[in-house]
């Protein structure tokens, strides 16, 4: 649909905004299923408008951000903690590095502002070199080299040896390269699974007609794809 009629949205009735080729777009990989046939002006008056059954692949994409957020918040919650207090210290919060509060805030800071950073590189690596899919695989694998390095660099022995901070700081470095190249592809990835342009209308069970609304289908996937982030 042109931006024109876009902008007219609210003042059109759906046969005015239906009208000509903007009806049946060329996609070549559009097609049709049994019990379905393209929608005609008509249709797209008359007939009740749905969204479609949602790819399978939209949801491995949603499943993705979940874990993603879901590590994210995971990590991210203690880390005041983590830097501001001492290993086993009686009448204190657990802790590891006891580095203060200012050390913790900075610290907090500054993984924060590098997590909001690194969707840049994330953005150009994708649309310049690998593609989103590649992208999104390569820095998952990232992001859990980040988790094992916070995990390993945790444990009673390394906090003894003084290993808790440096291993902190690379950790946050390397998980943000690893939340950066994720975040900023799954967004537009998922819409992309749904690959069916063109309005058609779809034959019930019951004998119903519905005509199946490409907008609406991304709607919902996008639905789906933002509880996923607020879940996680």
């Amino acid at each position: 649909m042109s931006s024109k009629s876009v902008d007219k949205v609210s003042q059109e009735s759906p046969l005015e905004l239906y009208k000509g080729d903007e009806l049946h777009p060329e996609h070549n990989d559009d097609y049709l299923r049994e019990n379905e046939r393209w929608a005609t002006e008509e249709d797209m008056s008359l007939l009740r408008h749905v969204g479609d059954r949602l790819p399978t692949a939209a949801f491995f994409v949603v499943l993705t951000e979940f874990c993603e957020r879901f590590t994210f918040y995971g990590i991210t919650g203690p880390f005041q903690n983590y830097i501001q207090n001492g290993y086993q210290v009686p009448n204190s919060n657990p802790g590891a590095i006891d580095g203060g509060q200012h050390l913790a805030t900075g610290l907090g800071n500054f993984f924060q502002f590098w997590c909001y950073l690194t969707p840049i590189f994330g953005a150009v690596i994708a649309d310049q070199y690998l593609g989103k899919f590649k992208t999104i695989v390569v820095f998952t694998v990232v992001y859990i080299i980040g988790n094992l390095i916070l995990t390993l660099t945790s444990i009673p022995a390394s906090i003894h040896h003084g290993g808790a901070l440096p291993g902190l700081v690379v950790a946050m470095i390397v998980i943000g390269f690893g939340t950066g190249g994720i975040k900023s592809n799954v967004s537009p990835m998922v819409a992309e699974q749904y690959g069916r342009y063109r309005p058609f209308v779809r034959k019930l069970k019951n004998g119903t007609e519905v005509v199946v609304d490409r907008e609406l289908t991304v709607q919902s996937i996008f639905n789906w794809f933002y509880w996923a982030i607020n879940v996680g």
